[in-house]
């Protein structure tokens, strides 16, 4: 049995972590976090987050309320007076004012999120958007400890947390049960258009490997850049021309399609089927349209990647796909070493872009 000297140094393979916004790319990072430290982390960091949870429950609410109350007249959806009164109150509400004021807004707030109307109107309508850039129902959960002067926010409250990446920022770890033993740099690059003008920086030859993250839940929204395109349209146009820039790297870069938010799509298969009813005919079935979706990513693409379906609050499910993605992107270093034999190297490659 081989062993390793302490004294080769660990080599250090870099991994960029893309896509547009909204993708769950900053989840997924956390997540990795949380897979392979024991402290994922700092007490500073946890700190930090938690100015970025009570922003979350402040901006959450406020977008509740104003979708509810789109007109005076809709106010009577609220079922309870004193709910009624809670809503014109909040809504003057700063942000400062909210922060100072949130250990005693919490019983309100709970008992607006309780009130009957409100829970009806939630149940018929669409919060999406709001729960994207929130995670309102989660963090509702726990108003009452982000209320807390000593509050400290937990792991999964930290991963939970909603911030857009702005830049980029970089996850190093090792990995001591890969063979050869690895250190990895993963960058996680904003996702907006201004920032994506950003990644040229960080996709060169030095980048091993490409995770490009797609939120699939967002088929039918309006892209916030592009007007006469959905985010999943810009998502396809983004992914082309990163497979096009892989496939003029002299090194090989292994390029990976996370189909991300699985949970969320599974819920939207009907309305999926209404909006491509000119293009799919898979009905409901969640393998269709996710087969439906891939080809949209692998039509004109001359490279290979491998292709995941994932959720990225699901630790579990990530420390599995993970696992695999580094062993594709090891077993691709090695057939360019000539270690591995090609036919051990199409064994980790996709079906598609082909």
């Amino acid at each position: 049995m081989g062993c390793f000297s302490s004294r080769i140094p660990m080599q250090t393979l870099n991994i960029a972590l893309a896509g547009i916004a909204r993708s769950g790319k900053t989840t997924l990072s956390k997540q990795l976090r949380v897979i392979h430290f024991e402290e994922p982390f700092s007490e500073r960091e946890l700190e930090n987050f938690k100015d970025i949870l009570k922003y979350n429950v402040f901006s959450g609410i406020t977008s509740l309320i104003k979708q509810i109350t789109d007109t005076k007249e809709s106010l009577k959806q609220i079922d309870d007076k004193a709910n009624r009164k809670f809503v014109e109150q909040f809504l003057k509400l700063s942000w400062e004012d909210f922060q100072k004021q949130l250990p005693d807004l919490v019983p309100d707030i709970l008992k607006f999120w309780e009130d009957k109307g409100v829970r009806l109107y939630v149940a018929e309508n669409s919060i999406e958007d709001i729960e994207r850039e929130s995670q309102l129902s989660y963090v509702i959960t726990r108003v009452t400890d982000i209320a807390k002067p000593e509050y400290l926010p937990t792991v999964n409250d930290a991963v939970r947390a909603r911030q857009r990446t702005t830049g980029f920022t970089v996850l190093e770890f090792n990995t001591m049960y890969t063979n050869p033993k690895m250190h990895w740099k993963l960058y996680d690059m904003g996702g907006q258009m201004t920032e994506r003008k950003k990644w040229d920086g960080i996709l060169n030859d030095n980048t091993k490997a490409i995770i490009f993250c797609v939120a699939l839940d967002e088929f039918d929204r309006i892209s916030d850049e592009n007007p006469e395109e959905t985010f999943l349209d810009e998502a396809v146009n983004v992914f082309k021309i990163i497979a096009s820039k892989v496939a003029q790297f002299e090194e090989p870069i292994t390029l990976f399609l996370f189909l991300n938010k699985t949970d969320l799509f599974r819920n939207k298969l009907t309305k999926f089927k209404r909006f491509f009813s000119d293009q799919y005919d898979g009905g409901k079935d969640y393998d269709n349209a996710i087969k439906f979706i891939t080809k949209k990513f692998a039509h004109d693409v001359s490279v290979n990647f491998k292709c995941y379906e994932t959720c990225a609050l699901n630790k579990s499910q990530m420390a599995t796909i993970f696992e695999d993605v580094l062993g594709n992107i090891i077993a691709t270093r090695l057939n360019k070493s000539g270690l591995i034999t090609d036919q051990k190297k199409k064994d980790t490659d996709s079906d598609f872009g082909l």
